[in-house]
C-alpha cells in the first residue's frame, strides 16, 4: 500500500501523531508531502521553540530517504492507493485545485482528516471519501463523519511501573483542584518543565494527576498521563459530548471523573479504601496502548 499523506508546515497534534503511525506501519511507502521537517529528529530547530516544548510528538522520526517530486503527474498515474488530506480546512484550497483539475481517478481512496477545535464540518470533502472529525458535537455525528482522536507514540508508553512517590503532577491548571490541600501543596500553574523526560518522571512518580479541556475536549496531557501509568483525573469529562474525543474514558474504570474538588476527594479516598489503584491503572494502561499512533493509523486506513 502507498500512501500520500498531505502535511502543513506547523505543529498539528493530530495531523503528526498520524504521520507517525502511517511511516511506523509503512516505511517509506508513507510519503509525506510536503515534507513535515519538525517531525523529523535532523529538524533544525530547538525542541524548546516548538509547541509545548515540542514534548512526546516532534523530532522523533529518523529523517529515510523519500520521493516527493512530481506529486500531481504521480497522482494521475494511479501511483496512491489512498491520499490523505490530514488538515482538510488549512488544504481546502489544494483539494479544490486537484478536484478542478480532475485527477483523482476511480482506485484512489481518500480520506480527510479534520482536528480544528470548532464542530463544524468541510462539507465539500463528504462526498469524496471518509470524513474524520475529532472535536463533535452530540448530534454531528453520521454515515459521513467518523471519530477520531489524538494518540501518542508507542516507544513513549512505558512497559513497567515506578514507585509512587506523590499524591499528585506537578503541572495542573484545574483551579477547581486547587481547592484541595495536596493539589494547593504539590502543583504549580504555569509550566513546571522544559525537559520531557523530567516532566514524564513527575507524571509517572504521582498516583493522579489532573487533566481538563484546554482549546478542544481531546488534548496529549490525557495521554501523557495515562502513558506514564497514572490515573488521570479529568475535570468536567462528564460534560463532554459523546460523540466527541477522547473516547472510552469511564469514569473509575480508568479515570476519575470529577466536577468538584469534593468528589475528587471522595473518590480518591474510595479508591484507597477499597484497594482500586493497581486495576484501574491496569486499565488505563490498555486504554492507552489502544490509543497509539500506531493504532490510530491502522484504524484511518482500515
Amino acid at each position: 500500500m502507498r500512501i500520500l499523506f498531505i502535511t502543513s508546515p506547523f505543529e498539528d497534534y493530530l495531523q503528526d501523531q498520524l504521520l507517525i503511525g502511517l511511516r511506523t506501519l509503512l516505511g517509506n511507502n508513507l510519503i509525506d508531502y510536503p515534507k513535515k521537517d519538525i517531525v523529523y529528529t535532523n529538524c533544525e530547530k530547538k525542541k524548546g521553540d516548538l509547541y509545548g516544548c515540542g514534548f512526546t510528538i516532534w523530532k522523533s522520526l529518523p529523517n529515510i530517504e523519500i520521493e516527493r517530486k512530481n506529486i500531481l503527474g504521480r497522482i494521475r498515474k494511479k501511483e496512491f492507493d489512498i491520499i490523505i488530506f490530514s488538515s482538510i480546512w488549512r488544504q481546502k484550497v489544494l483539494f479544490k485545485k486537484i478536484l478542478s483539475k480532475n485527477i483523482f481517478l476511480n482506485k484512489t481512496r481518500l480520506i480527510f482528516v479534520d482536528g480544528e477545535d470548532h464542530t463544524k464540518v468541510y462539507k465539500t470533502a463528504l462526498p469524496f471519501g471518509k470524513y474524520f472529525k475529532r472535536e463533535q458535537s452530540s448530534s454531528l455525528l453520521s454515515p459521513f463523519v467518523r471519530k477520531i482522536n489524538f494518540s501518542i507514540p508507542s516507544n513513549k508508553i512505558r512497559n513497567y511501573q515506578p514507585e509512587k512517590t506523590k499524591p499528585f503532577a506537578m503541572h495542573n491548571q484545574c483551579d477547581e483542584a486547587y481547592k484541595l490541600t495536596d493539589v494547593k501543596n504539590n502543583c504549580q500553574k504555569s509550566y513546571a518543565f522544559i525537559d520531557e523526560s523530567l516532566y514524564y518522571n513527575d507524571i509517572a512518580q504521582s498516583e493522579f494527576a489532573i487533566t481538563m479541556k484546554k482549546g478542544g475536549w481531546d488534548c496529549m496531557r490525557h495521554y501523557e498521563i495515562a502513558a506514564n501509568l497514572t490515573i488521570p483525573c479529568f475535570y468536567h469529562l462528564s460534560k463532554k459530548p459523546k460523540n466527541c474525543a477522547p473516547h472510552d474514558l469511564i469514569d473509575m474504570h480508568n479515570v476519575i471523573s470529577f466536577n468538584s474538588a469534593i468528589e475528587l476527594e471522595k473518590k480518591i479516598a474510595l479508591i484507597k479504601k477499597d484497594g482500586l489503584y493497581d486495576s484501574i491503572i491496569a486499565n488505563v494502561n490498555r486504554w492507552v496502548n489502544n490509543n497509539s499512533c500506531e493504532e490510530l493509523a491502522k484504524k484511518l486506513i482500515l
